[in-house]
């Protein structure tokens, strides 16, 4: 075995220590981990054949709504208001979401706001449509913060 490959396999058990410490500090962050096996190689030559993909993997967070009806880009029937979600949800939800998917009721349409956008939010009081005299502050976005997709999900 090389020097410089004991060396490699060196500093790789000792990073193992962090990876671990990472794999525990972002599970207590409320996010779900995955950590891969880290595999060593016999020998320098053999590298490509043990080399990882990553230490470890995040999923992200993310919320799906389905609207009572059917819209698409060019027919949005809120004009120029988008409600991303509750203000109160979003606030204490950890991990905060990574995405929100919002279907058109066919599902033919699905409008999606990414929470990097949060900071060109604003709140607004709104009656909560699901609840009779309940009122709510929710989190609306400007439509540029909005990207909209087609399914090209068929009528069934």
């Amino acid at each position: 075995m090389s020097t410089n490959h004991e060396k490699f396999l060196s500093r790789l058990r000792k990073s193992q220590e962090a990876v671990s410490f990472a794999n525990r500090w972002l599970l207590e962050q409320g996010y779900d981990v995955l950590q891969t096996a880290t595999r060593e190689a016999p020998a320098a030559k053999n590298w490509e054949e043990f080399a990882d993909g990553g230490d470890l993997f995040i999923y992200q967070r993310v919320e799906v709504k389905r609207l009572g009806v059917c819209f698409s880009q060019n027919d949005w029937p809120y004009g120029t208001k988008f409600i991303v979600c509750g203000k109160n949800a979003f606030d204490r939800a950890k991990p905060k979401p990574f995405v929100f998917l919002i279907f058109s009721n066919d599902m033919q349409c699905v409008a999606s706001v990414r929470s990097e956008t949060r900071p060109h939010w604003y709140v607004e009081k709104k009656r909560d449509s699901g609840y009779e005299g309940v009122e709510q502050d929710y989190y609306l976005a400007p439509l540029d913060c909005v990207k909209w997709q087609k399914t090209n999900k068929t009528e069934s």
